[in-house]
């Protein structure tokens, strides 16, 4: 995944998962962090520049006992990225820019840019 940096950060495609929101489907990939097995999903949505930051946000995934996956979009936040320049962020793929909104997680802040 290309970072903010220009460098990249290495990440597996884990897996996709499928939702609605607001009546209309949505698709997002879930990556699997290298270094440290964590999942992760980057995401970009309707509110992405208006009410959230504008390169989108991230989520940590949590794996459950049965291979389901817990994704809760309140705990999505914004990247380091968005408030200091100087930090590294992957950015988020393509497939993952939602048309719809999801208005829940970390807003936009007064120390965002």
């Amino acid at each position: 995944v290309q970072t903010s940096t220009g460098d990249l950060a290495l990440f597996v495609r884990w897996g996709r998962i499928s939702f609605e929101v607001e009546n209309q489907p949505a698709k997002l990939t879930v990556y699997k962090d290298t270094d440290s097995g964590e999942f992760f999903l980057p995401f970009a949505d309707a509110t992405s520049g208006s009410e959230t930051y504008g390169a989108g946000r991230y989520l940590e995934v949590e794996a459950l006992p049965d291979g389901r996956l817990l994704v809760e979009f309140n705990y999505a936040y914004n990247p380091y990225c968005a408030y200091n320049e100087a930090f590294t962020c992957p950015m988020v793929p393509f497939e993952n820019h939602l048309k719809v909104p999801i208005p829940a997680g970390e807003k936009l802040g007064p120390n965002t840019h």
